[in-house]
């Protein structure tokens, strides 16, 4: 009860600064004619007499010269000035709402999400509330915020299980049943000027498929996302842009899945970097290292290779390797994917995903067919798929079906 209390007076306290943000008028400093700048500012002048004169009697009328034009202290004026004047648009506090509802079906459990075969799933309940978008070409820096809230059979494996049980939303009374709650995203947001980051709970930048369903072609999760990537990081990360059009990634984080709580004294690096190499070939690369927390001492990377091979098909390229010390999850892991996708026209597109990963000397493959329909191009997805996995050393096959159907609001 209590964290229900707690996250009702968070939803209150974003509501009550949206509706701040809309009574307060913004000033810009840039335009000095709409400051109402104090006496004493005026007051300082600077005279200056005319020395190419010849007569000692012969003077210029004094120039006054108003400093709160000019550099003080900090950019435009004064800091005692700048805070009696600070502009109340350098925090973006005008919320957008957005979310989706994705509700599926499957008929083998395969442990990577869907778990419960045979029965239609609420999977998702997705609502964000985050920070307007900023107008394009205001050069003004603007400090935005992001929160993530999901509901479904997805939100016990979403929560932030990197954590000391009983922090955050991991085994802390957010269950219902087969269903769950969990707050993946809660962060600040902006530019130190070509620096951009992010301060908080956030999503990892590390692998290909994601959390979010409609972010992924499939509606199963692959082997490698799901046991050798992170899903959250509580910590900054950070970007910037290079000479080379590349851009690079810096990040500290409290270990993997952490959610504003350590375990096992986490404290790890996130580095990376992003590149077109050509037009129609991107590559990434992220990496974590450090103390991983729950995952122990250790290095992980992923590699992407995304490739336009015509104007309606592409390829994608994914390897994943960990290696730790941790004791629930001994040996390296190796992920390699291989996903090619087929657009037939802006409503429906096919594809494929082959995955070998090995988990501790054993191969698990799978191989998945499906499809993406977009109706109209509107706000509703259904994706069915085929997908087939099997373990030769354990001479174990299984094939499964699944649908789900995404509407997006």
């Amino acid at each position: 009860m209590r964290h229900k209390i707690n996250f009702s007076l968070l939803l209150s306290l974003v509501t009550w600064l949206a509706i701040f943000s809309v009574q307060t008028s913004a000033q810009e400093l840039g335009d000095v004619d709409n400051l109402e700048q104090p006496d004493w500012l005026h007051s300082v002048t600077l005279k200056l007499e005319n020395t190419d004169s010849d007569s000692a009697d012969d003077t210029v009328e004094s120039s006054t010269k108003v400093m709160g034009e000019r550099e003080i202290l900090g950019e435009r004026f004064g800091l005692w000035y700048r805070w009696q004047n600070r502009e109340r648009r350098s925090w973006n506090l005008q919320p957008k709402f957005s979310g989706w509802t994705s509700v599926g079906y499957h008929d083998q459990n395969n442990g990577l999400f869907n778990n419960h075969a045979h029965g239609i799933n609420l999977h998702q309940l997705w609502m964000t509330i985050e920070s307007s978008s900023v107008k394009e070409g205001d050069d003004q820096s603007v400090i935005g915020y992001r929160m993530d809230v999901v509901y479904g059979t997805d939100g016990p494996d979403t929560q932030a299980f990197g954590n000391p049980p009983g922090n955050w939303d991991y085994q802390n009374n957010w269950e219902n049943g087969k269903n769950g709650w969990a707050m993946p995203q809660l962060y600040l947001h902006g530019d130190l000027g070509k620096i951009r980051y992010k301060l908080g709970h956030f999503f990892t930048p590390v692998g290909y498929e994601t959390v979010t369903a409609p972010n992924n072609f499939f509606y199963s999760h692959a082997q490698t996302m799901f046991n050798s990537e992170p899903f959250t990081h509580t910590g900054v990360l950070t970007e910037f842009q290079t000479s080379q059009d590349a851009t690079v990634y810096l990040g500290w984080s409290l270990g993997w899945d952490s959610g504003f709580a350590q375990s096992e004294n986490g404290n790890n690096g996130i580095a990376g970097v992003a590149k077109n190499l050509t037009e129609d070939i991107a590559l990434t690369y992220m990496s974590t290292f450090g103390n991983l927390g729950w995952r122990g001492e250790g290095y992980s990377h992923s590699i992407v290779l995304d490739m336009a091979l015509t104007e309606n098909l592409s390829y994608v390229l994914q390897s994943d390797y960990v290696n730790t010390s941790s004791l629930v999850d001994t040996g390296d892991d190796i992920g390699l994917n291989n996903y090619l996708i087929y657009r037939i026209d802006d409503c429906l597109s096919l594809g494929a995903r082959l995955e070998w990963w090995r988990d501790n000397s054993v191969s698990k493959n799978s191989f998945t067919v499906g499809a993406n329909w977009r109706p109209g191009k509107g706000l509703f997805l259904l994706r069915p798929e085929v997908r087939t996995d099997w373990i030769p050393a354990d001479d174990y096959s299984e094939t499964a079906f699944g649908v789900d159907a995404i509407v997006e609001f």
